[in-house]
């Protein structure tokens, strides 16, 4: 029995001593420090940017860039409380907003948009804003970039409601705008930005060469706020912004010119769906292509409130046509939507599962899921592909 046991040793110890040879053979050599790997540029169109609100640490919200097609992670941009996010692929650049203090959670607030660049997400400057940028959950009217590429906005109320201007040829603070009654940014064709006021009417401003103000025009009353108001969340398609009320009613409002026209209205749901309270819903629960597709996700049995509930089903119409083409049920419900700019558009849908789901967005067949994409995933923003105007 003993010399059995010291013919395991020895035999063990030989093992041991051939596994450490081979693992000085094995040794990788190393890393050079820094090691940053570089974007290609220009992108291509299945990147996105998936912002995570970071809901249980507020101060400390992120941006994930990810590949909707090979769902590759890509790299993160980290921001402050409430943030906000715009690209341009002009100066191809990321514009974040942020808000941060001095000592974390108190001391000096300080409003700022930090500049990255998009083949290193290089911090390359720092525009110091006035401290009064909307602090609120996600919303992606918070800011907007002018479709000359040439402002970038930002919604400020502290309470009263502002919009700052920044030049992006100089990545530099402009001035103020006062707004008083109007809220958020929704760029026109023509340099300038809508806003919808408290009173129901829609505010059109233009912008001079230089930033400031040149002219404001309001329309006539439309928004029936007091039984059902039109959502602040609304999705663009060519030179036509699409709003939504809460009870299913789009509104199209017409931004080729500097004043507005507003379209007629048409219903998403029929007078059946409607008695059974088909509503739209989701965080942000709609999405457009220029190639005139506007997507919408719905719920059954809404409420007063519900248009804040996950959606479960997707209905994508011709908004040309004004008519429903198809309506399928999601693999888990959307908290917000985006639809790629291809010419067969996929749908992005982050469920709230904390996930994205990526779809056909056309036929609704469910094509992959991204999974590790924070603590809170809200919203994902498409990033057109280089060629893209």
């Amino acid at each position: 029995m003993l010399k059995t046991l010291r013919s395991i040793g020895v035999a063990a110890a030989a093992v041991a001593a051939s596994l450490l040879h081979h693992t000085a053979l094995a040794e990788l050599p190393a890393e050079p420090i820094p090691n940053v790997k570089k974007l290609s540029v220009p992108y291509p169109g299945t990147y996105a940017v998936v912002h995570d609100f970071a809901f249980g640490s507020l101060i400390d919200s992120s941006f994930g860039i990810v590949d909707v097609e090979s769902r590759a992670f890509l790299g993160m941009l980290s921001a402050g409380q409430f943030a906000t996010i715009n690209h341009s692929l002009t100066h191809q650049k990321f514009y974040v907003g942020e808000t941060i203090h001095t000592k974390g959670v108190r001391g000096e607030r300080q409003d700022l948009i930090a500049v990255y660049d998009f083949a290193n997400l290089d911090l390359v400057a720092e525009i110091t804003l006035p401290p009064r940028r909307a602090n609120i959950v996600i919303n992606k009217a918070l800011t907007a970039i002018t479709d000359d590429a040439r402002f970038l906005l930002v919604f400020n109320m502290d309470p009263a409601t502002s919009v700052s201007v920044i030049d992006l040829h100089k990545d530099a603070f402009i001035g103020e705008i006062a707004t008083p009654g109007c809220s958020l940014v929704y760029p026109d064709a023509v340099g300038g930005f809508l806003q919808l006021c408290g009173n129901g009417t829609l505010a059109a401003i233009t912008l001079a060469d230089d930033g400031t103000q040149a002219g404001r025009w309001v329309s006539a009353s439309f928004n029936d706020i007091d039984h059902d108001p039109i959502s602040e969340k609304a999705s663009r398609i060519g030179d036509v912004w699409h709003f939504v009320t809460y009870g299913g009613k789009v509104q199209p409002v017409d931004v080729s010119s500097a004043q507005p026209e507003l379209l007629d209205p048409w219903w998403l749901a029929s007078d059946e769906e409607r008695d059974a309270n088909w509503r739209p819903a989701g965080w942000h629960g709609n999405a457009g292509h220029d190639a005139g597709w506007f997507w919408v996700g719905m719920t059954p049995d809404g409420y007063n409130g519900s248009h804040k509930d996950p959606a479960p089903e997707i209905w994508l119409f011709d908004s040309t046509r004004k008519q429903r083409t198809t309506r399928f049920e999601l693999a888990s419900p959307a908290l917000s939507i985006a639809a790629t700019h291809h010419e067969k558009p996929m749908l992005l849908v982050v469920n709230i599962e904390g996930s994205m789901d990526v779809y056909d967005g056309f036929t609704g067949k469910h094509l992959r899921r991204i999974n590790e994409l924070g603590e809170t995933p809200y919203m994902v923003h498409p990033i057109a592909s280089g060629e893209r105007p």
